[in-house]
């Protein structure tokens, strides 16, 4: 911490309130407006926004994206921003935000368990200990004579969903510059968020009247805070900290939401939800620092993800350390993208070597391949 400088604490702050206090402005943004039309309308703005931002500043040196990126950047923003944020702000009409952020804090957990199940990533005795105490966390979380059964199924989808969306954003084609592709992402999910809202009537259900000034401050900083200025500090994180520490909002952000949801919403927390609460933060972190090479996603009411537009190759093999080869079935399954001559890898110590066809001996590091 002490390595990162009043800019670095600055913008690990902006990370830490901003995004724990996403859950509180989508709750009472809920008041007045359904959770798919709320989302659709956010990302529309908020994507567009970033969009056309991102373009000015590049003065004209930026690629347009291609219709292939558009397309791959549609999809995974309809599994990431649909499946992930739509379901939590829709299971959010039956939960208390600090309910829904514990349920959302397990994201990692299910990260781990992607990355072990299809690229074959080895996790630590602390990371198991983590899976473990996360899906304890879970259990505990849930109170079948409450009658919140049908939320926490709907959120723990969101976080599955949020999570799946994550793997498949580190092998897809995307955009170099990561805002670009983040809003490609937003703007790519408008027509799931626009169709889903159709078939649940939910254009009906706009509460025009009770569109009070309250829920339009709610509505603008989760576009402008929760968006777009906290996912550009996360970026910039990544790039000047250590992925342990930008990872610990992971298990910040829920305990901010908890208390929020407490102090301003004036939500009770009841003995099962601090206990459970308690197990899903310590799993959350016992996972992230047992995974210490591996970034952590963003904040699932973000409206972004860490791994658009970063080289991929690396992210994929962010455990190739701890490995001796690439797994078979990854590859013939397109799992690590493909690059011209790429054959295997040689050493997990060493540089990456790279046979290219009619050349000998040429090597390349990983970042060369993408």
């Amino acid at each position: 911490m002490k390595d990162l400088g009043v800019r670095g604490l600055a913008a690990l702050a902006v990370v830490y309130v901003v995004w724990g206090s996403t859950y509180v402005a989508i709750d009472m943004a809920l008041a007045a407006v359904p959770p798919m039309v709320l989302m659709a309308a956010r990302f529309a703005l908020a994507g567009g926004l970033l969009f056309a931002w991102t373009r000015l500043r590049a003065d004209g040196t930026l690629t347009p994206p291609t219709l292939r990126q558009w397309a791959a950047a549609s999809l995974t923003g309809t599994l990431l921003l649909v499946g992930g944020t739509g379901l939590v702000a829709l299971a959010m009409t039956w939960l208390a935000t600090g309910t829904t952020a514990l349920v959302a804090a397990t994201v990692p957990v299910w990260m781990a368990l992607f990355g072990r199940a299809l690229f074959g990533d080895r996790l630590s005795t602390r990371a198991t200990l983590g899976l473990s105490l996360g899906l304890l966390g879970i259990a505990v979380l849930v109170d079948p004579a409450g009658g919140q059964v049908t939320g926490l199924l709907i959120a723990l989808a969101g976080a599955v969903a949020w999570a799946a969306g994550s793997m498949r954003s580190r092998i897809v084609s995307a955009p170099s510059r990561p805002l670009i592709a983040a809003s490609m992402e937003m703007l790519g999910s408008v027509p799931g968020f626009l169709l889903l809202a159709g078939l649940r009537g939910e254009f009906s259900m706009v509460d025009v009247a009770g569109i009070t000034p309250g829920v339009v401050l709610a509505f603008v900083y989760l576009v402008t805070a929760g968006s777009i200025v906290a996912f550009t500090a996360y970026r910039w994180l990544l790039l000047h900290a250590a992925p342990t520490i930008v990872g610990t909002h992971a298990y910040v952000n829920p305990m901010v939401a908890v208390l929020l949801g407490w102090a301003v919403l004036g939500e009770q927390l009841t003995g099962r939800m601090l206990v459970a609460g308690a197990i899903v933060v310590l799993s959350t972190g016992l996972v992230v620092t047992g995974r210490p090479n591996v970034p952590v996603p963003a904040q699932l009411t973000s409206g972004a993800d860490v791994f658009v537009g970063v080289r991929r190759l690396r992210r994929v093999r962010a455990v190739g350390r701890r490995m001796s080869r690439v797994p078979a079935a990854a590859l013939r399954a397109g799992a690590v993208p493909a690059a011209r001559g790429y054959r295997a890898v040689r050493s997990v110590r060493r540089p990456i070597a790279v046979r290219h066809p009619g050349r000998r001996g040429v090597a390349r590091r990983p970042e060369d391949l993408t």
